[in-house]
């Protein structure tokens, strides 16, 4: 058990130290209580210790996700809800399940991936597109400056005034860039309490309670 615990242990390194000692002393609590000592009966239990740790982080993350306030930053979403992805997309791939579930896992992770990266080519394409294109009509502008002052105004003011826009627009870029993360986060956490089940030591119902 021991040794299970160390190797448990080890893993949450993402937790402070108050979260990782309260869910090492409920499980050694939980393993005791159910005298199971040997490292291969603590696995067959609770699964591996990279297992048990994913689901941990998983459900620690969720938790602080949904946690936040309104008033957390939309910086502070973003990085609950990327950690709250990665932590939860571990666990699932991690977790003993039909090959039929492990199917619909990917295929739906496939195609929010797919989904995501269009949007982001297509989002970046766009703001480098118009970059590009004020950078040469400034450049247009102070080449011909000499030649005709109100043809160089013209090509420096459409420049400028495109930058003016992205810069505007910039915030309601990241707004959706956000709600990007905070919809593919909860399609996957809908996955994760959808396929990965509570434990035995969970379903004692004492984890619940200590984490109320």
């Amino acid at each position: 058990m021991t040794n299970y615990l160390d190797k448990f242990e080890a893993l949450l390194v993402q937790l402070n130290d108050d979260e990782r000692d309260e869910v090492l002393e409920f499980y050694r609590e939980y393993l005791l209580d159910a005298n199971i000592q040997d490292y291969d009966d603590c696995v067959a239990e609770l699964g591996t210790p990279k297992q048990l740790a994913r689901k941990i982080l998983a459900d620690y993350s969720i938790r602080f996700n949904e946690n936040l306030t309104a008033e957390s930053t939309k910086r502070q979403k973003g990085q609950a809800g990327v950690r709250a992805i990665w932590w939860v997309v571990l666990a699932l791939l991690s977790t003993p399940i039909t090959i039929p579930a492990l199917i619909v896992i990917l295929a739906v992770l496939f195609a929010l991936a797919a989904v995501v990266f269009a949007i982001a080519v297509a989002v970046f394409a766009i703001i480098l597109a118009a970059t590009l294109l004020a950078l040469s009509a400034i450049t247009a502008g102070v080449g011909v400056f000499t030649q005709s002052l109100w043809t160089a105004i013209f090509y420096i003011g459409g420049g400028l005034t495109i930058i003016g826009i992205e810069l505007l627009i910039f915030p309601l870029v990241m707004w959706f860039i956000n709600l990007i993360i905070q919809g593919v986060s909860t399609i996957v956490q809908r996955l994760y309490h959808r396929f990965v089940k509570r434990n035995r030591a969970e379903r004692g119902g004492r984890h619940h309670e200590k984490n109320r």
